[in-house]
């Protein structure tokens, strides 16, 4: 929990000194009008979840099987579609987006098999780490969901 604490104040932190720069108490104030209202049902740790899914779409790496990276190119249009509907809190879109996530999620399992060992096991530690924090995600905002309904 102290690990969640610290990169919650890390992103505060990097998000206050990015808007610093301006100089203008009004200009603050919209910047966190507009994150609070992005962000405004999200719990922390889904955002962290979320921030951890866009790290791994920008870091994932090029493998030396074309037909791989062609799918995870796709795979990765597809996690930044959910990441846009998680964020506009668009059902529809969000379960679209999954099942295309899904669908070249197993085309790329399929493909594994003619990988050299190393970059498999990359695309491996990649792909269980996405996974997890979509289902991570997910959880926290159902767990968020029902705790808003059981408050009212």
């Amino acid at each position: 929990m102290k690990s969640f604490h610290k990169l919650l104040a890390i992103t505060l932190i990097t998000a206050l000194l990015g808007s610093c720069s301006t100089n203008s108490a009004a200009s603050e104030q919209v910047h966190s009008d507009l994150l609070s209202d992005t962000y405004a049902y999200l719990s922390p740790e889904a955002i962290v979840y979320a921030s951890s899914i866009s790290n791994l779409i920008a870091t994932f790496p090029k493998f030396r099987n074309d037909a791989v990276n062609r799918e995870v190119s796709s795979l990765k249009g597809s996690l930044s579609d959910y990441l846009g509907a998680v964020r506009e809190f668009n059902q529809s879109s969000k379960h679209r987006s999954l099942e295309d996530f899904e669908k070249y999620y197993k085309k790329i399992q399929k493909l594994r098999k003619f990988m050299v060992k190393d970059d498999d096991e990359v695309l491996n530690r990649y792909m269980v780490k996405i996974k997890t924090n979509i289902n991570l995600l997910e959880a926290s905002q159902s767990k968020g969901i029902e705790t808003s309904m059981s408050s009212n």
